[in-house]
């Protein structure tokens, strides 16, 4: 179910925690689920978002078409290995470069020191086509869009589904903003 052997190495994505097409489809695969199945491998896979601030891509191309336009910069700047992926990297005199792609989403592009997946891409932070979430909201948006889907949203079971994130509970609705505001960006769409 949450399976990202679909992006194809060197690249490494979180797609949890960087493309809301497919934590919208996770979500809803997800719903189906016994309570069990949830807590045993959904609860940590959501660890993997971690705690930090997460740049959320929210247009429309898919996994598979970001993939191919990265691969294409790959050919065309002759960076199909580690090595001269690293050194390319290292020409723009920071960690880092950016890529636009076909739909004008700025993407950021690092080295990361892994054989396999040492190509890291996520989205550029604030910009057009990107939402930002705190790591423990965007869990907590997932684990309740996944177990409540739709309708109101229930101050009671945003804490339950905190608990089974072992995060602390919230103090009252106005600490639960950016949840919710997560939460109706998830059933959107």
């Amino acid at each position: 179910m949450h399976n990202w052997d679909n992006i194809p190495e060197p690249f490494n994505l979180n797609p949890l925690k960087h493309h809301l097409g497919y934590i919208r489809s996770f979500t809803s695969e997800c719903s189906i689920l016994s309570e069990e199945e949830i807590i045993k491998d959904i609860v940590p896979a959501l660890r993997h978002i971690g705690t930090s601030v997460a740049d959320i891509y929210t247009g429309s191309l898919h996994l598979e078409e970001i993939v191919s336009e990265l691969n294409l910069l790959r050919k065309q700047e002759d960076i199909l290995s580690q090595k001269s992926f690293m050194e390319w990297i290292a020409q723009s005199k920071k960690d880092y470069r950016k890529f636009r792609l076909s739909d004008s989403s700025l993407w950021v592009l690092k080295y990361l020191d892994d054989k396999q997946r040492y190509f890291h891409i996520f989205p550029g932070r604030n910009i057009e086509l990107t939402a930002r979430s705190r790591g423990n909201s965007l869990k907590t948006a997932i684990l309740y869009t996944i177990l409540y889907d739709k309708g109101d949203i229930l101050f009671s079971d945003l804490n339950s589904v905190r608990k089974m994130l072992a995060l602390s509970p919230l103090r009252n609705i106005e600490s639960a903003s950016s949840i919710i505001t997560g939460i109706r960006m998830l059933q959107s769409g």
